[in-house]
């Protein structure tokens, strides 16, 4: 991971750490096998990161995959795999760039990481309410960090993207458990 972020940063492209390892920010660890990052990033600046790297890593083709692009690298020697969303070109997504924040990974040092509202309203997008998994750890993020959480940054977005019914039935869940 740290050779990929060092390959981004010498690149000048903007990227922060989502999924499953931006849990660990927010106080609800999960293990994947994979590490999601979403990087401000075109077809072709995927390509010199990839070029970057290429002694190391695998790089697997960017794919369009429903509204946004993904890409993938697999280091070579050590098997780990970093997922490349491409940020959407939308208010929402250029926004969440804005608010991503620092945070001390404790294998990795300073990474740039979702803000917690952004990786809610990320993981209701893209689980469309089908895997619980996802779901779960959005209650768990609004039940552990309900003190910090912008409730109107999040009904705003959730709104805008569609999912403001999960978001609603996750609060109701959180405040009955309360």
């Amino acid at each position: 991971m740290r050779d990929v972020v060092k390959a981004l940063d010498q690149l000048d492209l903007i990227w922060y750490l989502t999924g499953s390892e931006a849990l660990a920010a927010y106080g609800t660890p999960r293990q994947t096998l994979d590490i999601d990052l979403v990087v401000d990033a075109t077809i072709e600046s995927l390509g010199e990161l990839a070029h970057a790297l290429e002694g190391d890593h695998y790089f697997a083709e960017p794919l369009h995959l429903g509204s946004r692009w993904m890409a993938s690298l697999v280091d070579r020697t050590g098997g780990g795999k970093v997922d490349l969303i491409v940020r959407d070109a939308d208010p929402w997504g250029l926004e969440a760039i804005e608010r991503r924040r620092r945070w001390e990974h404790p294998a990795w040092g300073s990474v740039w990481v979702s803000s917690l509202e952004d990786l809610i309203l990320a993981k209701l997008e893209w689980s469309e309410g089908s895997s619980e998994l996802q779901l779960r750890d959005c209650e768990m993020l609004l039940r552990m960090n309900a003190a910090q959480v912008d409730r109107g940054y999040l009904a705003k977005w959730a709104h805008a993207l569609g999912v403001d019914h999960l978001l609603r039935a996750l609060s109701e869940d959180v405040t009955d458990a309360s």
